[in-house]
C-alpha cells in the first residue's frame, strides 16, 4: 500500500464533505480506501476511522479489521473497531442478512457518535451503487423514496447524518484512482457470489439492461433518482405541513379536508400520522390505502391493523386502539 499523498492528477470530485470531526467508514474495500485518501488530499483530517467486523467471513473479516486497523494508524487516525454477529442477529430478530448488517452498522455510529461528539458519518456509495439500489428497490414495488435512494446527504432519525461525497462519481472512475495511485485494499470474496441479489444486479441485471437500452442505464437510474428525490421532498413537505394541521394528540381530525386530497399527499399524511406519529409496525402500502378510505363516510368504521391493533373513526376523528 502506498503512503503518500495521492499524485496530484484527475480525480474524482468529493460533494457534501463536512464542516468539522466526521467518522468514517472504512470497510477496507477499494471505494471507502480510495474516500480516505481523496479525504485527505483535499486536507480533512479530523477523521475517526470505524470499521465494523460482521463475522460473516471467518478469517477474511478479521483480515479485514487489521488491515484498516493498520492503515488508519499509517495515516495517523483514530481508529474505532468493533465486532458483531451478523448472522445471530439476524437468527434472533427475524431479518435478512442483509438488513441485519445495517441496524447492526448504523447502531455501530451511533455509538462512536455519542463517543467522538459528531453526528457526520462519511461514507463511500458512488453511482453505480445508487444505480443497483433504485433498481432493487423498484423490485420491491417501491415508491418515489425508493426511487429516490440514497442522498448525498441523509437526516437519519437516531441523530446521525450520512454524507455520501462519492455518490455522483462512478466506479470507474475510483478504480481508476485507486490503480494510479497504487492503493492496497481488500477485496471481499462474497462481492463475486451470485446467491446475494445486489451482485446479480450488479453483474447481469444492470448490463442486460443497457445492452437492451443501447446505453449505459446507470447515468439514467441516477437521473430518475434525482427526479424522484425532488418530486418526493416537495410531496413530504406538503403532507407534513397537513399533517400538523389536522393532527389532535394522537388523533388525526378535519376528515372533511383531509378528504378532499390529492391520494400523493393523502396517503403520505396517514403514514406520517401512523408510521412516524405513532409508531406502528407492519404499515405499509395496503395498511395505508385502507386507513385512507376510511375517510369516506359510507366506509366501515372501525379497522384492523397488524399487531392487534385497529382503527376507529367517530365524531370526525380516526384513532387507534
Amino acid at each position: 500500500m502506498s503512503s503518500a499523498a495521492p499524485m496530484k492528477s484527475a480525480s474524482p470530485t468529493l460533494a457534501c464533505l463536512p464542516d468539522g470531526k466526521a467518522l468514517l467508514g472504512l470497510s477496507g474495500g477499494r471505494d471507502s480506501v480510495a474516500l480516505l485518501y481523496l479525504l485527505l488530499a483535499a486536507g480533512h483530517r479530523d477523521l475517526v476511522v470505524c470499521h465494523l467486523n460482521h463475522r460473516l467471513r471467518g478469517r477474511e473479516s478479521d483480515e479485514d479489521a487489521a488491515f484498516v486497523q493498520t492503515l488508519a494508524q499509517k495515516a495517523g487516525l483514530t481508529c474505532e473497531i468493533s465486532r458483531t454477529d451478523v448472522k445471530a442477529l439476524a437468527r434472533k430478530k427475524k431479518l435478512s442478512i442483509e438488513t441485519a448488517a445495517r441496524e447492526a452498522r448504523h447502531a455501530f455510529f451511533e455509538r462512536m457518535s455519542r463517543k467522538h461528539g459528531t453526528s457526520d458519518v462519511l461514507l463511500a456509495h458512488h453511482a453505480d451503487d445508487q444505480a443497483e439500489t433504485i433498481l432493487g428497490n423498484v423490485l420491491r414495488g417501491c415508491g418515489l423514496e425508493g426511487l429516490a435512494a440514497m442522498g448525498l446527504v441523509t437526516d437519519l432519525d437516531n441523530g446521525l447524518r450520512f454524507l455520501r461525497p462519492l455518490l455522483r462519481t462512478r466506479r470507474a472512475e475510483i478504480d481508476a484512482y485507486v490503480t494510479t495511485h497504487g492503493l492496497a485494499y481488500r477485496e471481499d470474496s462474497s462481492n463475486a457470489s451470485a446467491e446475494h441479489r445486489r451482485n446479480r444486479l450488479r453483474h447481469e441485471a444492470l448490463p442486460l439492461l443497457s445492452e437492451i437500452a443501447g446505453r449505459d442505464v446507470v447515468p439514467l437510474l441516477n437521473r430518475l433518482g434525482t427526479i424522484a428525490e425532488f418530486d418526493a421532498f416537495y410531496l413530504n413537505d406538503e403532507a407534513t405541513a397537513w399533517f400538523e394541521a389536522c393532527r389532535d394528540g394522537r388523533k388525526l381530525t378535519q376528515l372533511d379536508s383531509l378528504r378532499e386530497l390529492d391520494m400523493a399527499i393523502l396517503s403520505r399524511v396517514i403514514g406520517l400520522w401512523l408510521r412516524e406519529h405513532l409508531k406502528l409496525p407492519g404499515i405499509g402500502f395496503d395498511e395505508v390505502r385502507l386507513v385512507s378510505s376510511m375517510l369516506l363516510p359510507e366506509s366501515p368504521a372501525k379497522l384492523n391493523l397488524p399487531g392487534g391493533r385497529f382503527i376507529r373513526r367517530k365524531a370526525g376523528y380516526l384513532w387507534v386502539e
